[in-house]
C-alpha cells in the first residue's frame, strides 16, 4: 500500500495520516490519536530514534515506547488505546499483519489491566552523583522537582512563582503551581516540615540562575526546552526507573509518610499526597500503586 504521507512531515502528522487513511474518526477519537502519537514522537526523540514513521517503526522501538509509559505511570487501559492506535497507523499503511501478530498487547508487554505500577523513588545514590556532575541550571530544576514534586514543564516553567513560593515556605504556607500543570488546572502543594529547608534551597537555588540568564533553561521554545532538559537529565543517569518521574515519587512518599506521622489514616495521607501532586484528592488509591507501593 502506498504510503500517505509526507516524508518532510512531522511523525505525528505521519502516523495521523496512517491512522485515518482507510477510515475516518470522531473527533474525540482523532484527539485521543494526536496525543497517543505526540507522545511517540517525543519518546522518539528522546531515545534518539531519528527518522521514524509508520512503515520502519520496529517492534522493539515500540516495546521501548510501552516500557517508558508504564514508567511514567500511565495507566494500563491508557496505554492499550494507545498501542490501538498506533496499530490502526501500521494498518493504514499496509502493515496489518506486523500490527496484529508482532505488535499484540502481549508480544509488546502492555499491561492487562492492572492499576499497579511498577516504578519506585529515585535511587539516592543515582540522585546525588547527578547533583554533582550537574551544571547550576539543570541542578536547580532537578532540586525543584524532588523537593516540590514538580513535573519537568512545571519546573521549567516556575520562573514566575519562584518569588512567591519563597515568601510561602519562609512562612510555612503551601505553594501554588500554576504554570506548565497538566489541563492548566493550578494546585495547591503542602510542604511537609522535613522538607521546608531543602525546598527553600531548591527555590533560591532557581531564583541565583535567574540573576545569570533569561529562563531556567535556554532554548528556542519550551517544547525544545523540555526535550533539552530530558536530553541532560538521561546523560546524568536520571533515566528510566530513576527518571524525573521517581523524584516525585520521592516528593510522595515523603507526603505520605508525613501526613500519616501527624495522625491521618492511610486513605486521607493518600489524598491529601495525590492533591499535592495534581492528581486530584479522589485518585489517592492509584497515587499509592504508581508512587508508593513498590518502594514501602
Amino acid at each position: 500500500m502506498a504510503k500517505t504521507y509526507k516524508q518532510s512531515d512531522s511523525t505525528t502528522a505521519k502516523f495521523m495520516k496512517a491512522a485515518l487513511a482507510d477510515k475516518g474518526a470522531a473527533t474525540l477519537t482523532k484527539t485521543r490519536m494526536q496525543t497517543t502519537f505526540k507522545a511517540l514522537e517525543a519518546f522518539g526523540k528522546q531515545q534518539r530514534w531519528g527518522a521514524v514513521d509508520p512503515a520502519s517503526l520496529t517492534a522493539k522501538q515500540l516495546k521501548g515506547f510501552v516500557a517508558g509509559r508504564i514508567e511514567e505511570g500511565i495507566s494500563a487501559r491508557s496505554i492499550q488505546n494507545e498501542m490501538s492506535h498506533v496499530r490502526r497507523a501500521l494498518e493504514g499503511v499496509g502493515r496489518a499483519e506486523f500490527a496484529q501478530d508482532v505488535c499484540s498487547n502481549k508480544e509488546l508487554g502492555v499491561p492487562s489491566g492492572t492499576r499497579i505500577g511498577s516504578g519506585k523513588v529515585v535511587d539516592p545514590e543515582v540522585l546525588q552523583r547527578a547533583l554533582e556532575r550537574a551544571p547550576a541550571d539543570t541542578k536547580a530544576l532537578i532540586a525543584l522537582s524532588r523537593s516540590l514534586g514538580l513535573r519537568e514543564r512545571e519546573a521549567i516553567m516556575s520562573a514566575n512563582s519562584l518569588r512567591e513560593w519563597g515568601k510561602a515556605l519562609a512562612q510555612g504556607q503551601p505553594i501554588i503551581v500554576r504554570d506548565g500543570t497538566k489541563g492548566g488546572r493550578a494546585r495547591s502543594v503542602v510542604v511537609a516540615p522535613e522538607g521546608l529547608e531543602r525546598a527553600v534551597g531548591a527555590v533560591k537555588a532557581a531564583q541565583a540562575v535567574l540573576e545569570q540568564q533569561k529562563h531556567l533553561v535556554v532554548s528556542k521554545s519550551l517544547k525544545a526546552a523540555v526535550e533539552q532538559h530530558s536530553d541532560r537529565l538521561a546523560k546524568l543517569g536520571l533515566k528510566g526507573e530513576n527518571s524525573c518521574h521517581s523524584l516525585r515519587r520521592a516528593f510522595a512518599m515523603d507526603q505520605y509518610k508525613h501526613y500519616l506521622a501527624i495522625g491521618y489514616d492511610q486513605k486521607t495521607a493518600l489524598s491529601w499526597t495525590s492533591n499535592d501532586l495534581g492528581h486530584g484528592d479522589g485518585r489517592g488509591r492509584w497515587v499509592f500503586n504508581n508512587y508508593i507501593r513498590n518502594s514501602l
